[in-house]
C-alpha cells in the first residue's frame, strides 16, 4: 500500500443517470444496447476525463480501467424475464449487456485501450484490490493513466457510480494526493450505497 501514495486523483465523476449528451453519435450507435449500470458508469468516467482533456488527446490508447460492482446487469435480466413471459427474447438485443460492459462501454466510448479488468465483488473489498493494480500497472509504465469506477445500488433502488482518474505523481496536471482523496470517495460510496 506504501505505493498508493505516489497517486494522485486528476478527476473525478458520480452519476446515478445515463447522460445520452456526454456521448458522440458514433458511439451511441456502436454500442446498440447495454445494461443500463454500463451506461451510467460510463457517465461517471465521461465526468472523470472531463478535466483531463488535453492529457486525454495524447495518451487515451494508454489509459486503462477497473470496474468493481458486486451488482449483475440487473436491468437486462429484467427486460429478459418479461420477454420470457412474452415467449420471445432475442440474444442479439442483449449481446453487450453481460458484467463486462461495466468496463466495455467506457472504453469503447473513450478509446482506452491499457490494461483494463472487472472486478465483481462490493466495491468496498475490492478498492484496494483496484488501487494496487493501479499503482502496479502504472509504475511499471503498463498505463500512464487509470481508471478506477464503481457501480451499485443506491438509495432507493438506482444504480450509482463513482469514478476516478488515476495519475503518478508529478504528472502536470490539477489533482490531489489519493491519499486525501479516497478517503471521500469511499465515504460516498458507503452512504449513498448503503441501500443495497
Amino acid at each position: 500500500m506504501n505505493e498508493l501514495g505516489a497517486l494522485i486523483v486528476a478527476g473525478s465523476g458520480e452519476a446515478d443517470s445515463y447522460q445520452r449528451d456526454l456521448f458522440e453519435a458514433r458511439v451511441r450507435a456502436i454500442v446498440r444496447y447495454a445494461d443500463p449500470a454500463a451506461w451510467i458508469t460510463a457517465t461517471a468516467v465521461a465526468k472523470a476525463l472531463a478535466g483531463a482533456a488535453g492529457l486525454l488527446a495524447d495518451w487515451r490508447q494508454e489509459i486503462g480501467m477497473i470496474a468493481i460492482s458486486d451488482q449483475g446487469p440487473g436491468g437486462t435480466m429484467a427486460e429478459v424475464q418479461a420477454a420470457a413471459a412474452t415467449g420471445f427474447s432475442s440474444p442479439l438485443h442483449y449481446a453487450a449487456s453481460g458484467p463486462w460492459t461495466l468496463v466495455g462501454v467506457s472504453c469503447i466510448a473513450f478509446g482506452l485501450r491499457g490494461p483494463t479488468i472487472n472486478l465483481t465483488m462490493d466495491p468496498r473489498d475490492g478498492l484496494p484490490v483496484a488501487l494496487t493494480l493501479c499503482a502496479g500497472w502504472l509504475k511499471r509504465k503498463a498505463a500512464r493513466l487509470m481508471v478506477v469506477a464503481t457501480c451499485r445500488a443506491g438509495n432507493p433502488a438506482a444504480m450509482i457510480s463513482h469514478a476516478v482518474l488515476l495519475a503518478p505523481a508529478g504528472l502536470p496536471s490539477v489533482g490531489a494526493p489519493l491519499t486525501e482523496s479516497v478517503i471521500s470517495w469511499l465515504s460516498a460510496i458507503e452512504t449513498k450505497g448503503a441501500g443495497a
